[in-house]
């Protein structure tokens, strides 16, 4: 059966329709953030899932969202926008090195996206609401530390930090206290490897919650 040419045709106009818009928004997110034009970027609506700009308008996005969110700009609604727009711009990159000359580095990426979760974690009234939040976090922190770079202590920080969120939703089941026992001892290591780094304090923190959780516990040693 001989191909339809007329749908063919069709079909490749909407093709490069769509690139067209893509690479047009692309420049625009890029003058805008040249600007610090935040505003602009986080409030445009990203529609696009193969072209090569996607992953791309998805990262400059989810950063504007990220710096209002910092900048107390409607911040639940902003960490929200960041934690899902860098999701999806960090899953769509195959090619991180063609990235990286036109965003910046992709540590920085996930440690933002890390960051989100974890403080829209914290906005939550109920384990119910905040254990969603929690998993992605777990889930973005073991990426996070697959990844080259140089931001380990930040990922061991989101891991740990996670895996306690978890052991605190779940404090009276029998194996809390063994848990926080391992925890313990793998935050020792991580934040000895971290002294030196930006998440020291981050580490330092992190070690006394666990701790003063375990404390907390009778006839947890």
């Amino acid at each position: 059966m001989k191909p339809n040419i007329k749908m063919v045709m069709i079909l490749l106009v909407a093709v490069l329709l769509v690139s067209g818009c893509a690479t047009r928004q692309l420049k625009n997110f890029k003058e805008a953030a040249a600007e610090n034009n935040w505003q602009e970027i986080a409030t445009a609506e990203v529609d696009c899932k193969d072209h090569e700009a996607c992953n791309q308008l998805h990262l400059l996005k989810g950063d504007a969202c990220y710096r209002l969110a910092k900048q107390n700009t409607d911040s639940v609604k902003n960490y929200q926008c960041a934690a899902e727009q860098l999701e999806q711009g960090i899953h769509l990159t195959t090619d991180w090195a063609n990235a990286e000359a036109v965003v910046g580095k992709r540590a920085q990426y996930f440690e933002n996206w890390c960051e989100s979760l974890r403080l829209l974690r914290s906005e939550q009234t109920s384990t119910a609401a905040a254990t969603p939040y929690n998993q992605k976090l777990h889930s973005c922190a073991r990426e996070f530390l697959q990844a080259p770079g140089d931001l380990k202590p930040a990922a061991t920080f989101f891991l740990h930090n996670a895996e306690l969120a978890a052991i605190r939703f779940q404090i009276n089941d029998t194996g809390s206290c063994q848990a926080l026992k391992q925890l313990q001892q793998n935050e020792s290591q991580a934040a000895a490897q971290a002294a030196q780094s930006r998440y020291a304090d981050h580490h330092r923190r992190l070690l006394n919650d666990i701790a003063g959780i375990k404390a907390s516990i009778p006839g947890c040693p």
